[in-house]
């Protein structure tokens, strides 16, 4: 009797297991037919960006919403990866990269958002040139603005250290994006070589910060910005050729000023703001956030769909 108990018990035990193990095989069966999302997790994480600059970050030129590149970002970072955006927007126009700084280091709800980023954007750097170049662009030649130009470049790029170093002060672990800058008015003044040779020279200012900074990242948007949709060397030969009324070594600030100021439905730029032909219009802040998805990519600490 006592050995067909033990026999009895014997054969329980091994259907439990053999059951076990079915269910086991059909759980992962299962699993392996879900939705990779949804196998994953079901709840996303949550990846929180903090925009800080200038005109550029608070998106002016768009429509004159004052949204710019983070809504189109947030959108592609929601379609590509499996994670909520937070956004945040602390873009003010017209300042310059010293006093972006001076924000960083004491506003207060500013630092607090930082401190929780996973993400901090920057502009910076347009301002700065676009006031030195006011001061000094009655120069009569290109070499003359380079050397009026070298001892401001240098005050800029340790203006530009200090202010990634202030954000990296309020947050440590973030990875920050810088943009470059851009030349607005290419496609009025293409031979006006001595802009284009500054804001070359002050957007690898830029790259070079932000290449010796630990967790920064360069976000280049010149070349598409600044050509528009004359990218190519015979329209850009095209374009110099319209141009040759405006002197290559000379620019007269009242034009410039004239086409900043003139509000109309044309804009030569197809990627500029008809409203001051200076800011980007929605395409242009398309490409800002095409070039940030595109470097964001690259170093990205979640796992695509």
């Amino acid at each position: 009797m006592r050995r067909l108990y033990k026999f009895i018990i014997g054969i329980v035990v091994v259907l439990a297991v053999l059951a076990g193990g079915w269910f086991w095989w059909q759980s992962q069966q299962t699993s392996s037919s879900m939705p990779a999302a949804v196998k994953r997790v079901i709840k996303p994480r949550t990846v929180r960006i903090v925009a800080v600059g200038d005109s550029l970050t608070q998106g002016i030129g768009y429509d004159n919403d004052h949204q710019g590149y983070l809504p189109i970002l947030k959108q592609a970072l929601n379609k590509k990866y499996y994670v909520k955006t937070g956004t945040a927007n602390y873009g003010i126009g017209g300042q310059r990269s010293d006093q972006i700084d001076k924000r960083i280091r004491q506003n207060t709800k500013l630092r607090q958002s930082m401190r929780r980023a996973n993400i901090v954007t920057l502009t910076a750097g347009g301002n700065d040139l676009l006031q030195n170049l006011e001061k000094n662009i009655l120069v009569s030649s290109d070499s003359q603005l380079t050397k009026k130009m070298a001892p401001l470049k240098t005050q800029y790029q340790q203006k530009l250290t200090n202010m990634i170093r202030d954000v990296r002060t309020v947050n440590p672990r973030a990875q920050i994006y810088l943009f470059g800058i851009y030349n607005p008015v290419y496609v009025y003044f293409t031979n006006a070589k001595m802009i284009s040779t500054q804001v070359n020279q002050w957007n690898r200012v830029n790259q070079t910060v932000a290449e010796t900074m630990p967790r920064t990242y360069f976000v280049n948007v010149n070349q598409q910005l600044t050509y528009g949709q004359y990218q190519s060397a015979s329209a850009q030969a095209k374009l110099q050729t319209e141009d040759r009324s405006n002197n290559q070594a000379f620019v007269d600030p009242t034009k410039v000023e004239k086409l900043l100021q003139t509000q109309d439905s044309k804009e030569k730029n197809a990627y500029l703001s008809t409203h001051d032909h200076f800011h980007p219009n929605r395409k242009g802040y398309q490409v800002m956030a095409n070039k940030l998805m595109q470097a964001i990519s690259k170093h990205v600490t979640w796992r695509s769909r």
